[in-house]
């Protein structure tokens, strides 16, 4: 069973590898986020973006890997590798943007991207994982509160709760200083005019006091 494996491994690896990763972005555009927020493409060219504006926020991250890495963080989804063995997102994102000599900093980005994912998660440290890391959750968070997908008692199905304490984490165990007003408004705006009745001072202060209740709670 094991030697099976392998060799569906060995192949998945061999085909991947014949296309870079940057010519799987139009495939993003068919996988579904959520029905009302959008393709990953779409939230791919988001993250781009937002991991740009968050770069000039935290000290040593360059915009310009970050952006391509925020462009390029959920290329590997669409791979056969990622799609036969799905534990491996980000980490085969890595090993393929290594393969198209991207640069060593976009690569790791693309593996920590997903991080922290739990309170015994190692928490990402290098300034454009840290940029694209926190682009991905601010997104998701931002998303997800302007159509009302809030956590309510113990029903979390976004696992919002978790994405905002990775900002937490993020944030504190580098010593950021964010103005998370200011980003959850520039999150919201990566959504252009999808949401035209939406007020962000108000989203922005919903997600805030959200943020506040996972702080007390860690």
């Amino acid at each position: 069973v094991l030697r099976a494996r392998l060799w569906d491994a060995q192949f998945f690896w061999d085909q991947d590898r014949k296309r870079p990763l940057a010519s799987r972005l139009p495939k993003l555009e068919g996988v579904v986020f959520h029905a009302r927020l959008g393709s990953l493409g779409a939230k791919a060219a988001r993250l781009e973006n937002l991991a740009g504006w968050l770069a000039h926020r935290i000290p040593d991250a360059r915009p310009d890997l970050a952006t391509r890495a925020g462009l390029l963080c959920k290329a590997d989804l669409v791979t056969d590798m990622v799609g036969e063995f799905p534990e491996l997102q980000g980490i085969m994102g890595r090993h393929y943007a290594l393969h198209d000599l991207e640069r060593p900093e976009v690569a790791a980005a693309i593996a920590e991207h997903y991080a922290p994912q739990g309170p015994s998660d190692v928490c990402p440290n290098a300034p454009v994982s840290v940029a694209v890391a926190l682009a991905d959750k601010l997104d998701t968070l931002v998303g997800f509160f302007a159509i009302g997908e809030k956590p309510t008692g113990s029903k979390d199905p976004f696992a919002l709760r978790r994405a905002a304490l990775g900002v937490i984490r993020l944030i504190l165990e580098n010593r950021l200083r964010l103005p998370l007003r200011a980003a959850f408004k520039q999150a919201l705006a990566g959504y252009g005019d999808q949401f035209p009745d939406l007020d962000a001072d108000t989203v922005a202060a919903e997600l805030l006091d959200f943020v506040a209740d996972r702080l007390k709670v860690h």
